[in-house]
């Protein structure tokens, strides 16, 4: 649900045309209260991030000679000892890799480097909702949404679209336990859009926050081709792993696009924090750091299999739940459709439970994922799942009555 307030005096074209979109992350909608759980959020258990690992490097960049040019203004790419880092990782040239300010500023930087004003751009369906938000700084554009089923996108109905002469500039996916339906992109899947997009010409965003937190190490299927194309801009940010306070992020270019993206950056932003950069770049050289990320993953894998072993025993009867591989949420399909989604909205609150409503993440027309529930696990200990699953049975048992 989208509204647009009247803009104060002296508003830009854009500030006018902004929506005030409601629903997921309207915060007007939380009704926390002491001894509320919170069910709804994204952000990281605190206890898994690699704390020690920030002292240490704080410690030895604050100690070395070279200090204080990390206080300087840093490149607008990034600096280049972090990109190099990231770059092996990712198995492209350090020059392709530009550093962020999170993710969200650079799906802002592929949107404004890639869409212009009446161009279509295909979209998940479910969506992650601050895309669409992200989008609006373009503005007239038309958004295409193409279903995610367990295997990810559905590339063969995009493939139909595109036969039928569906024209898109740019397409936007979470591949990795995408969110809201924890769903991955199939290898076989991503070389099909990776081909797609250079036969019609598109240009395909993948954004990727979650491929990290993998609870197996066969999880992830291998893409290849998504890396090494010139129709791909892949997003990903530090968030998840290393918490969403810390700003950070990086994207990968296409190797002819990364100068142009460079100078975008530098109109906007500038620059991120050369002494967090290099904090950064210390964390991930210490090999301590893969192996955080597998305590994380397996710390986060025990708390859905929590989560979802109470909605069975709880719920069972009323949602259908697909155990995540990976990420940070639940995803719960409705089997008793005459519960009103609102009203168990509103009663989950009056027990002391927040979850995201399913509508929140259509693009459009909310009918094929009414009265779904997006569940995270990522934060709250098992005891706080279980107990936070139990208010929501009895606001369901109320809502039914």
């Amino acid at each position: 649900m989208t509204t647009t307030l009247q803009p104060a005096p002296g508003a830009s074209t854009l500030l006018a045309s902004l929506p005030d979109r409601q629903g997921f992350g309207d915060a007007s909608l939380v009704r926390h209260r002491p001894g509320s759980i919170d069910l709804g959020g994204g952000n990281p258990d605190t206890g898994v991030l690699p704390t020690g690992l920030y002292r240490d490097a704080v410690r030895d960049l604050t100690d070395d000679p070279g200090f204080a040019s990390t206080l300087r203004y840093a490149p607008a790419a990034g600096l280049e000892s972090l990109r190099s880092v990231v770059a092996a990782r990712e198995g492209v040239d350090a020059s392709r890799v530009i550093v962020t300010s999170g993710g969200i500023h650079g799906l802002a930087l592929a949107v404004l480097g890639t869409l212009d004003p009446g161009d279509t751009v295909v979209v998940d369906d479910p969506v992650f909702p601050l895309f669409l938000r992200v989008l609006d700084l373009v503005g007239g554009l038309d958004v295409v949404p193409v279903r995610v089923d367990a295997q990810g996108l559905d590339v063969e109905l995009l493939e139909e679209g595109l036969r039928d002469g569906l024209r898109p500039r740019a397409l936007f996916t979470v591949p990795t336990f995408h969110n809201p339906t924890g769903a991955t992109l199939t290898a076989g899947r991503a070389q099909r859009l990776v081909e797609l997009a250079e036969t019609y010409g598109f240009t395909v965003f993948l954004d990727d926050p979650y491929r990290d937190i993998a609870f197996a190490p066969d999880a992830v299927p291998e893409r290849p081709g998504a890396q090494e194309s010139d129709r791909v801009i892949s997003v990903h940010t530090f968030s998840k792993t290393l918490g969403p306070g810390l700003r950070l992020g990086w994207n990968v270019v296409p190797e002819g696009l990364a100068p142009a993206h460079v100078k975008l950056r530098n109109r906007l932003d500038g620059q991120a924090s050369g002494f967090l950069q290099e904090v950064v770049r210390r964390v991930l050289d210490r090999p301590e750091h893969d192996e955080q990320l597998l305590v994380a993953a397996a710390h986060y894998r025990d708390k859905a299999e929590a989560l979802v072993a109470a909605l069975g025993d709880t719920l069972g009867e009323q949602l259908q739940v697909t155990a995540p591989a990976g990420g940070f949420f639940v995803w719960a399909r409705p089997v008793d459709l005459s519960v009103d989604p609102g009203r168990l909205f509103d009663l989950a609150q009056d027990e002391g439970v927040f979850v995201q409503r399913g509508e929140w993440f259509a693009v459009d027309d909310d009918t094929a994922v009414r009265g779904h529930l997006r569940l995270s696990f990522s934060e709250k200990s098992v005891p706080e799942l279980q107990e936070g699953v139990a208010r929501l049975g009895r606001a369901w048992v109320r809502a039914r009555g």
